[in-house]
């Protein structure tokens, strides 16, 4: 079973025979809690918002961190991004032009400043925005029109816990940070979105809808997609 915490992420949930307590490990890039078969999902909620400081602390100590530099190689399924200083030493100046986003840093940039991959994570983010508006509300419809799903809008937030969701007026939410992901694996969470405009829980008959969309590949492109998370 898996759960998803606003700010933990997903957790994966293990019941174990032989487990005496809850234990909480990091498997790659997501929390595993293992417990004994007593415990209740409530008990488990509860013990995971006490432990949460420690567990925050647990997903950063093991999540590599992004450091921007002129020779960083970074590109989105849109945009690749380029990382060049100016002769000046004032500001920052970004240009999003033919799949290419250009962010000119001041003269003799010290990119090991924690202040200055602020400031690049912020015009990246910018840039996420940007082409999320611009490129997600025309695959919604592309897909819905494939497939015959309806739906009422699409919406682009900052969700870092959270790639897309579906409220119960069929509008489809998703997170700008879809940008991190391959294409397909976006395409994917659309569809998976818009399955919920027909099945809202996560039942049998919704896993056989997105199977059918998805060509039989749905359980092998959500375990894909657990895989990945935001390096900010």
């Amino acid at each position: 079973m898996i759960i998803n915490d606003k700010d933990l992420g997903n957790i994966r949930l293990v019941k174990n025979a032989r487990a005496r307590k809850i234990i909480v490990r990091r498997k790659d890039n997501y929390l595993q809690l293992t417990h004994p078969p007593s415990v209740s999902l409530s008990y488990i909620e509860k013990t995971i918002e006490e432990m949460k400081p420690r567990l925050l602390k647990l997903l950063e100590k093991g999540e590599e961190k992004t450091i921007f530099t002129p020779e960083t190689h970074f590109r989105t399924f849109s945009f690749s991004l380029k990382l060049t200083e100016s002769e000046s030493t004032g500001n920052y100046y970004m240009r999003l032009k033919d799949g290419i986003l250009s962010i000119s840093c001041p003269a003799a940039t010290d990119y090991k400043n924690a202040t200055v991959q602020v400031t690049i994570k912020d015009l990246l983010e910018k840039a996420f925005r940007y082409e999320a508006k611009r490129l997600f509300p025309a695959k919604v419809e592309k897909l819905a029109q494939i497939h015959g799903f309806v739906f009422t809008g699409v919406k682009i937030n900052k969700s870092r816990s959270r790639w897309g969701s579906c409220s119960s007026k069929k509008s489809i939410n998703l997170s700008y940070y879809c940008m991190f992901l391959p294409e397909y694996l976006i395409d994917f969470i659309i569809l998976h979105e818009l399955c919920h405009t027909i099945e809202m829980n996560h039942g049998g008959r919704f896993w056989e809808l997105l199977d059918k969309v998805t060509g039989g590949h749905a359980k092998r492109l959500t375990k894909e997609l657990k895989s990945y998370r935001t390096t900010w």
